[in-house]
């Protein structure tokens, strides 16, 4: 973890002042008490924001043309988007220690340089600005100076294709550096997406760090910046860049203001190719596919040229240094052991894979020279090479286009095959191809879906994010969904949950339409609100739940043997979200009603309807005790417990959950009623059963852990027992605290409850300055909740 160092001596003699330490920096000096040391590494790496522009010289602008459109290089000026500059200097000159702003916008928008351009104003201004690079294998040790006046800048690239946690690492340690060195730091994200991602991360900014997250659209090239003045401006500069003259009489293409030049980098791709193509005296496309062909066709005489040249020519032919660029595109950066097994994957043999590596290396120098295989930049070129370079699409034989490769149909199946486990770069690789097949459909259809739908774990590899992501691609393939929700967790899952959601919203419509049997249409609204709720969108949920209800209370007009058990289940799920949605007196007669159809289910068949009676006996105790009639709720929770117990005799592996809940709830209404010493030992019991099914399942039991828990410290402290009863408070809100990163919709509210009880232990303990800071943050995610729900 990176810490402040300030006036700190090494043993050596070494002095570092206003520094920070990255990694494997350990210095101790000057200690009077215990020392904490760690060698947990930060899952990125931060360096200086480029403040030198890195030059193209003209026979390399020549060589290959689309390195002039990377931003590092600057060659054209940031214009326009004047809009988006005085919305991001008004965040940035707002009060606060840290801040954090999400600059959201599709590929090719600019996103990265306007950043560049907002480092270049606030470094001139005197602040200090980094940049970090997601590095999940983090290796060695290195410090940054902290700035000797201003503030901090952070700027974060592809902040969508970061785990929630890492991001969470990265903001915890600013947040750090501010509290302990009184740095004042900004944190400009960049990304493409804002689903399940930034939702998560933004709420657990708010609640646990008092962090004021904030999200920014830069929207399509409008009314800030006229198109063709962009394109004049970039020609001129790309002219220069490339010693070419008379540019100047070089005019927009006709089809400037199509919808498919609404971005900065089709405008500039427009106006390199131009220029490029009166250098050539050759004319210049203008369909956008047709640019992103005139590109590559560049990279490939490139690739040409260094084969044949006359004096050290590189041995990776034309041909293979092609397929090699879109290996890499596909799986970025790697260290050289993998790129050799990737190139073996893929059949590319000849010459040996040293030398692809080294001729591709030299063609494509990596940014981190630990690694090799560079992929082609910027993204939408190198996913137009992707989608280009697979036979299938509607520009093949164009005659401005790219020759498609027939290589490139099995290559990214041989990429992802696996047996046991997903490889390293499956990450990657999925993404990029859920990227490109957003704009190109043959790359879904005939590269992606078949390999989802062979290897559906790759999905979940990928993450939540890239899920979610697929799940929204126009017209998807109803079977891949399906396959990826077979393999999807069945129950609740803390990363996976909100992906899932997505998943059945987007399924289920197909398989409603797909057949007409009510009992079908019952189960897919019971299962779609299921996931729903899962995720915490338990407002989005109440309709299926409805539904599912109504159609099922009709099935047993016509059959009550078959669907009497489906309409108890589903009025008792019914009864649970209305309860958690604040409606409690409507959640109560669903409930009984269940538990009326369960009796009756018990009297014909005790071994099969036991355990859902006393799930249901359960829930009624809670709606009953929600509703304060706790006399009511005791006889219910009592006999649900009973059950649970002979059941968890008998069946411990099956039925252990089940009584760990039931015994939770019983101590619950025993205090509430005044017993508090057989409450606490319910309490106790249930707590020592769900920390053992937490330890051997964490995804699945550590959300009744952390309840239990809540619960055991707020009956210890009612018995006196204030230190034994902290311990647990604080356990519980560190479990919790995870949970809401990873979904803060479905537990934050939970999150809010445990820091209620820890700042009320901390304050009976006589620590009120830390029982403020929990009960203010209890506080603001509460009012943030009701502000979102009142009613809840």
């Amino acid at each position: 973890m990176p810490e402040p160092v300030g006036g700190s001596r090494s043993a050596g003699g070494q002095r570092l002042d206003n520094v920070v330490a990255f990694g494997d920096v350990i210095m101790v000096s000057g200690v009077g008490g215990d020392v904490t040391i760690t060698t947990a590494r930060p899952p990125y790496r931060v360096e200086a924001f480029p403040a030198v522009v890195e030059s193209v010289g003209v026979e390399q602008a020549r060589q290959r043309p689309s390195r002039l459109l990377l931003a590092q290089h600057r060659v054209v000026p940031f214009v326009g988007r004047d809009g988006d500059l005085a919305e991001v200097a008004e965040w940035m000159g707002r009060p606060g220690g840290v801040l954090v702003r999400l600059l959201h916008a599709a590929g090719g928008q600019g996103k990265t340089r306007l950043a560049g351009h907002v480092a270049d104003t606030w470094a001139q201004a005197g602040w200090a600005v980094w940049r970090v690079l997601h590095e999940p294998v983090f290796t060695g040790g290195y410090r940054m100076d902290l700035p000797a006046g201003g503030g901090l800048l952070v700027v974060v690239d592809y902040a969508d294709r970061w785990s929630v946690s890492h991001l969470q690492s990265l903001l915890t340690h600013l947040k750090s550096m501010n509290v302990q060195a009184g740095v004042t730091v900004r944190v400009l994200l960049l990304a493409r997406s804002t689903t399940a991602w930034w939702p998560a991360l933004r709420t657990r900014l708010r609640s646990g760090h008092q962090v004021e997250a904030t999200s920014q659209p830069l929207p399509p090239l409008g009314e800030q910046v006229d198109r063709g003045v962009l394109f004049r401006q970039a020609r001129d500069r790309f002219a220069t860049a490339m010693g070419v003259a008379d540019a100047d009489r070089l005019r927009p293409p006709p089809n400037l203001a199509d919808d498919a030049f609404g971005q900065v980098l089709s405008v500039h791709m427009a106006a390199l190719v131009a220029v490029d193509a009166h250098r050539r005296n050759t004319a210049a496309p203008t369909g956008p596919h047709a640019l992103s062909s005139y590109l590559l066709d560049r990279e490939r005489d490139h690739w040409y040229a260094l084969h044949h040249r006359p004096v050290e020519p590189r041995q990776t032919p034309p041909e293979v240094m092609g397929r090699t660029v879109y290996l890499a595109t596909l799986t970025a950066a790697v260290p050289r052991a993998i790129a050799t097994d990737l190139l073996h994957r893929v059949g590319l043999n000849a010459p040996a894979a040293t030398t692809i590596i080294d001729d591709h290396r030299f063609c494509y120098p990596p940014e981190d020279d630990r690694t090799v295989f560079q992929a082609l930049q910027p993204d939408r070129l190198g996913e137009d090479l992707i989608a280009l370079s697979t036979p299938g699409h509607r520009h093949t034989g164009d005659e401005d286009g790219w020759d498609s490769d027939d290589w490139a149909v099995t290559a990214a199946g041989q990429l992802l095959r696996f047996d046991a486990e997903p490889p390293p770069w499956a990450a990657h690789a999925v993404t990029v191809l859920v990227e490109t097949a957003r704009r190109w459909d043959h790359v879904a259809t005939d590269i992606l879906y078949p390999v989802l739908r062979t290897h559906p774990h790759l999905a979940l590899a990928a993450g939540g994010t890239t899920i979610t992501r697929l799940a929204t691609i126009p017209g998807i393939d109803p079977d891949v969904l399906d396959a990826i929700n077979t393999v999807l967790p069945t129950d609740r899952h803390v990363d996976l949950d909100i992906a899932a959601a997505a998943i059945t919203t987007a399924l289920t419509p197909h398989r409603l339409a797909a057949s007409t049997d009510p009992a079908d249409h019952a189960r897919l609204h019971a299962a779609h609100a299921w996931r729903l709720a899962n995720a915490g969108l338990r407002d989005q949920a109440l309709p299926p739940a409805e539904e599912a209800t109504a159609i099922y209370r009709r099935l047993v007009e016509a059959n009550p043997a078959v669907y009497l058990p489906y309409l108890a289940m589903s009025l008792n799920n019914l009864g649970l979200w209305l309860s958690e949605l604040g409606r409690r007196e409507d959640a109560l007669p669903p409930a009984e009603e269940a538990t009326a159809i369960y009796r009756r289910l018990v009297e014909a068949n005790p071994a099969v309807y036991l355990p859902y009676l006393a799930m249901s006996l359960n829930n009624l105790g809670l709606w009953l005790s929600g509703l304060g009639r706790r006399e009511d709720a005791l006889p219910p929770a009592e006999e649900a417990a009973a059950i649970h117990q002979r059941l968890a005799e008998a069946n411990p592996a099956a039925y252990l959950p089940d009584l760990a809940g039931s015994l939770n709830n019983l101590g619950i209404w025993l205090s509430g009623l005044g017993r508090r010493e057989e409450a606490l030992s319910s309490a106790e019991e249930a707590v020592a059963i769900r920390r053992r099914l937490a330890e051997a399942n964490p995804v699945a039991y550590l959300p009744d852990l952390a309840g239990s828990l809540n619960n055991l410290g707020a009956m210890l402290s009612g018995l006196g027992r204030r230190e034994e009863a902290l311990s647990s408070a604080e356990e519980a809100v560190a479990i919790r605290r995870r949970l809401a990163e990873a979904n803060p919709v479905a537990y934050l509210p939970d999150l809010a409850g445990s820091l209620n009880n820890l700042g009320a232990m901390l304050s009976g303990l006589g620590r009120r300055e830390e029982a403020l800071s929990s009960a203010e943050e209890a506080v603001a995610i509460g009012r943030r909740l009701a502000e979102a729900n009142p009613v809840a």
